[in-house]
């Protein structure tokens, strides 16, 4: 169970955090109402982004087998059924979008899109050069809007750009430890 767990990254559901931060700068963040919207949402964006998180580690097993640290992952070393890894990214896809139509049709677009996008990512965009890292970083702002949406909260410009810009910087961030790491290797 332990590897199934890890196979959707529960760790990584802290970016969806991001939907939160319309609430926070609208002072809304303590109306219950919401907030038990916003988190609902949470739910939604996390089951689509492991469902995401799954196809791409479905994708990548020969490569992850040869990294020092995703070799540890629960489809690359094998610890996880390939087939039983499909069914479960299927089950979480439907079941986030499905709960995202009932919160409101405006918030299963936006999640529809980040879903979209992130396949595109997974099936090759993510080895374009600054586009891949562009892709992440709308990640985030579609994570924000999808927040907005939720919260019937108009998003400024100022947010959004914001939000834009320090996903970039996190992303390069990323990517250069990336370099690093398979300089380091040799791999």
């Amino acid at each position: 169970m332990k590897y199934y767990i890890q196979l959707l990254r529960p760790k990584d559901w802290a970016k969806n955090t991001f939907l939160f931060l319309p609430l926070f700068f609208s002072g809304q963040l303590f109306d219950f109402d919401s907030l038990l919207k916003v988190l609902e949402g949470f739910i939604c964006f996390s089951f689509v982004a492991s469902s995401i998180y799954i196809l791409n580690d479905y994708r990548d097993i020969e490569d992850d087998r040869k990294h020092p640290e995703k070799s540890k992952r629960p489809l690359a070393s094998g610890k996880v059924n390939k087939i039983a890894a499909i069914v479960i990214a299927v089950v979480l896809l439907i079941l986030g979008l499905g709960i995202a139509w009932f919160i409101r049709d405006k918030f299963f677009f936006v999640l529809s899109i980040y879903f979209l996008l992130n396949l595109g990512y997974s099936f090759g965009l993510k080895k374009i050069s600054i586009l891949d890292i562009f892709i992440i970083a709308v990640g985030f702002v579609l994570r924000v809007k999808g927040g907005a949406v939720i919260a019937y909260i108009g998003l400024s410009e100022w947010l959004t750009i914001m939000v834009f810009l320090l996903a970039l910087f996190l992303a390069f961030g990323k990517r250069r430890d990336d370099v690093l790491l398979k300089i380091k290797s040799g791999t």
